[in-house]
């Protein structure tokens, strides 16, 4: 698995609820760790903004986290899921 460096990816916020009040990103899809089956389900991608297996995918989560999320999308047969390096630290606007 790979880290993303694509800005043309669906971004996916996968930090648990408990820890978003750290911040959010602007056009970021936001889903709990928990719904993660659901949301990814194919007859319900499209509410993630997802239009099929080969859209290019990057979770952010907390750092430790950010790469299980990242294989567990792509165990339901996503094909380009990456993880961002370093979480949400890495990538939150500097305000």
């Amino acid at each position: 698995m790979e880290h993303s460096a694509s800005g043309d990816a669906v971004m996916v916020d996968m930090r648990p609820q408990v820890v978003r009040h750290q911040g959010s990103l602007p056009g970021v899809v936001v889903v709990e760790p928990a719904e993660l089956s659901s949301a990814f389900a194919p007859h319900s991608c499209g509410r993630v903004g997802i239009d099929g297996f080969d859209t290019e995918i990057a979770v952010v989560s907390v750092p430790s986290e950010a790469e299980a999320m990242a294989e567990r999308i792509a165990s339901l047969g996503y094909t380009n899921v990456r993880y961002v390096d370093g979480g949400f630290p890495a990538v939150r606007p500097l305000t």
